[in-house]
């Protein structure tokens, strides 16, 4: 795996005040050879148009689409060179691959994603969690497992969630995580061990605070803390199980079932060649990949 040589902490930090980024996506490849007139090379794969999808690419797409991310490491971020990259740029690249057309990924603000779709602006959604409130207005194609971890430094004595009660958890200000944080710290008093705080942090990465050594330990995004513990073993490791919430999925407005089953047999011929399996293993995301692509998780086991 390679994904350890990508991390560059100064590059993460100027994509969070990133706007947009273009990757086309048959030329520059994340950690692939150049792409030539015969497919896109990415990580012992050739992919090249299939013609069946290519022919049921919708007539706004067939000129080439755009796609918001949310930055965050491995998902997608802003390299040293000012491409983004990714598991997400690697997929949707893959995909507009099997289609035959350009694909330009926008690293945005999470709130910018689902009204951009709805405007026309993106072609569909890639960082999107697999939520009720979602496909009131979206079909969700899920193709990542999600959910959230505990990460502590790595010589810390904290080894089990248990030992997480008395401690100070930080969190990013406003998201699902810090209410869940809050929720172990009513559990830990409790249980009759008080001191359990919970901060919240905005516009830093979360493992800034922990590194600095503010905050014991650190509470996120399930493939943020597992590229963490990957990437800097020395520095971080995980405590406890990892717990799974909700998939993430490429979305589309409700009622556009012709894009909907492009993506999904998409997604599913990435996987069963391979590929699907190719790029998660090179971001370090084995454990969160899925046996099938699905749509708003209809015959998804449990995560």
């Amino acid at each position: 795996m390679r994904a350890s040589s990508r991390f560059n902490k100064a590059a993460v930090l100027a994509a969070l005040m990133a706007t947009a980024v273009a990757l086309p996506a048959c030329t520059a490849t994340q950690g692939g050879d150049d792409a030539g007139s015969e497919g896109l090379e990415l990580y012992g794969h050739t992919i090249v148009a299939d013609q069946e999808l290519a022919d049921r690419v919708p007539a706004e797409w067939k000129g080439g689409i755009t796609v918001p991310v949310k930055v965050l490491q491995p998902n997608a971020y802003v390299d040293e060179t000012g491409e983004v990259v990714g598991l997400q740029p690697d997929l949707v690249a893959a995909m507009a691959a099997k289609w035959g057309v350009d694909v330009t990924m926008e690293a945005v603000a999470f709130d910018g994603h689902v009204p951009g779709v709805m405007a026309g602006k993106y072609a569909f959604t890639a960082s999107t969690g697999d939520h009720p409130q979602r496909r009131e207005v979206l079909t969700l194609v899920d193709y990542l497992a999600a959910g959230v971890a505990y990460l502590t430094a790595a010589d810390s004595d904290i080894e089990t969630k248990d030992d997480i009660c008395g401690r100070h958890i930080g969190v990013i200000k406003g998201t699902d995580q810090e209410l869940r944080a809050e929720d172990k710290a009513a559990e830990c008093d409790a249980a009759g061990i008080p001191g359990t705080t919970v901060t919240g942090f905005s516009n830093t990465l979360i493992t800034v605070p922990l590194e600095a050594g503010r905050i014991d330990v650190a509470y996120d995004s399930v493939s943020y803390m597992l590229y963490m513990a990957d990437t800097q073993p020395d520095q971080f490791r995980l405590v406890g199980d990892l717990e799974m919430v909700a998939p993430i999925a490429f979305g589309v407005e409700n009622g556009q079932d012709d894009k909907v089953a492009l993506l999904q047999e998409t997604v599913q011929a990435l996987m069963d060649d391979g590929v699907y399996d190719a790029i998660f293993a090179e971001w370090g995301q084995q454990e969160l990949a899925l046996d099938d692509a699905y749509v708003n998780q209809k015959g998804m086991p449990a995560l």
